[in-house]
């Protein structure tokens, strides 16, 4: 099915537009959903890629990103996610964004070991959402399956450029970090607990 007959069916209502897609939203026997579509046609491939990444998260267990629940020809459907986005709660609640770092650290060493590489780690502002004490992953469409070991590498740029490390200590982790994986997160979020 098609994003044109899919909305036939559903009472969409826009949500948001980005640079690369737009995100409607609808509500079916209580539950809101987001729907996924690409700004350009030329865009369809990038965001069936997308979906297929988070069915593959998905199917590992992965409660960090949104679990696809639909893909159409052009479009992929999944339970919306109230959220805020990072670079808000970065602002306006200070305190508790070392827990959301720390959970990014984890998540980013998560997705190294399973092989699918983000490409957005070194400014998560907007594709990382905060709801409660969790943090939700977004916007895969750059992403790759099959590539390790370089999510938490980018996620020390953006350690780098919010002041929690300087750009040396960030080259030695990235180095060390492609040897000893788990170490080098040890030393990270032992960091971020001071």
């Amino acid at each position: 099915m098609d994003f044109k007959t899919f909305s036939t069916l559903k009472r969409l209502e826009k949500f948001s537009e980005g640079y690369r897609g737009i995100i409607y939203t609808y509500t079916e026997k209580g539950h809101k959903f987001a729907v996924k579509v690409p700004q350009e046609e030329k865009l369809k491939k990038a965001f069936l890629k997308e979906a297929k990444i988070l069915q593959y998260l998905n199917s590992k267990g992965v409660n960090f990103v949104p679990k696809v629940t639909f893909v159409g020809e052009d479009f992929f459907v999944y339970p919306f996610i109230e959220g805020i986005p990072l670079k808000k709660l970065q602002k306006e609640n200070r305190d508790n964004l070392n827990l959301y770092l720390r959970k990014l650290i984890v998540a980013a060493y998560c997705l190294d070991k399973l092989g699918v590489f983000k490409d957005e780690f070194q400014r998560p502002f907007t594709n990382v959402l905060v709801k409660g004490r969790k943090i939700y992953l977004i916007d895969f469409e750059r992403g790759q399956l099959n590539k390790k070991w370089k999510n938490l590498p980018q996620l020390l740029q953006f350690l780098v450029a919010v002041g929690l490390l300087n750009r040396q200590e960030a080259i030695e982790l990235g180095k060390l970090y492609k040897k000893e994986p788990k170490k080098v997160v040890r030393q990270i979020l032992k960091r971020l607990w001071r």
